[in-house]
């Protein structure tokens, strides 16, 4: 996409997602996932990962992420599902489906694994049914200025209610999604910088909502019994956490991209001290080694 046909507005928009990842902004935006990588890593790393960056290596999902991507699909449209009849992608012929499905915008799926797909999607579809008592909003993209820099940001919303100033971000995992598992894979992932970006695009975009946006995870375990989390509502710390990572990544990204400037880790030294555990393990083994007993340092 050349910088002349990067005419979109801010809003509301519906688009491939391919497009939206490929960032359709004016300048390069900033979407949750980039702010995560400022706030854990560096802007190097955010500029080296952006789309827009020339330096950008092309993404390969894990096959975790394709059967979630299949699940989002069948339960709130979009991407088509191409169906692989093979049961690995060991042989040739199915890593080039593969390679063909995923080019063409499809969502590339071995055979074996639709059953479960079609299983996880109808538990999702019933939980949404409920959580939203209504109609909702699927998939839909965000575009959006900072009110506080006027930098571009993006962000594309599973679902959101139509009527009310609710967002549920749906995500599907290998792993356990007990309340405890949940929780704590909110702030080990950032999440809650997602929550934040999400919060502040549905506040620009629907002002008369500011104040008042309600955000919510559900996750869904990808094997059998296929069992729904509840649904785990960000609270007002966590929120408030995540907002003011939002705002300093946003406010770093946007004088890096006004300076093309992207630094990495800092130049002043920083002094190595051992951490607490260390002191503590060594302190047991003078007192418990044998060999060690009664030596002077």
């Amino acid at each position: 996409m050349a910088d002349t046909e990067r005419l979109i507005q801010p809003g509301w928009h519906t688009m491939p997602e391919h497009v939206y990842h490929a960032d359709p902004c004016p300048t390069p935006s900033l979407s949750s996932s980039c702010a995560k990588t400022i706030v854990n890593s560096t802007l190097m790393h955010a500029w080296h990962e952006h789309p827009r960056s020339p330096n950008a290596e092309p993404f390969q999902a894990s096959k975790a992420m394709e059967i979630g991507k299949a699940v989002h699909a069948a339960v709130f449209g979009g991407a088509a599902l191409f169906i692989i009849e093979h049961d690995s992608y060991h042989k040739k012929e199915a890593r080039e489906q593969r390679e063909a499905a995923t080019a063409s915008g499809a969502i590339p799926i071995l055979a074996k694994d639709l059953p479960r797909i079609e299983a996880m999607a109808k538990l999702a579809e019933e939980r949404f049914k409920g959580l939203y008592g209504g109609p909702y909003h699927a998939e839909r993209v965000a575009i959006w200025k900072c009110p506080r820099t006027r930098g571009w940001r993006r962000g594309m919303l599973d679902t959101s209610a139509k009527a009310a100033p609710i967002i549920v971000d749906y995500k599907t995992t290998e792993a356990a999604v007990d309340d405890e598992s949940c929780i704590r894979r909110i702030f080990d992932q950032g999440l809650h910088i997602q929550a934040a970006a999400y919060e502040e695009a549905m506040s620009v975009l629907n002002p008369e909502w500011a104040g008042r946006v309600r955000f919510l995870f559900q996750w869904q375990e990808q094997s059998a019994p296929y069992a729904l989390s509840r649904p785990i509502e960000m609270g007002e710390a966590a929120m408030t956490l995540g907002r003011e990572q939002w705002a300093i990544a946003g406010a770093l990204w946007d004088k890096a991209i006004r300076t093309q400037t992207f630094p990495g880790y800092g130049v002043t030294p920083t002094e190595a001290a051992p951490p607490p555990w260390e002191l503590t393990k060594w302190e047991a083994r003078m007192n418990e080694d044998e060999t060690l007993n009664g030596v002077a340092a």
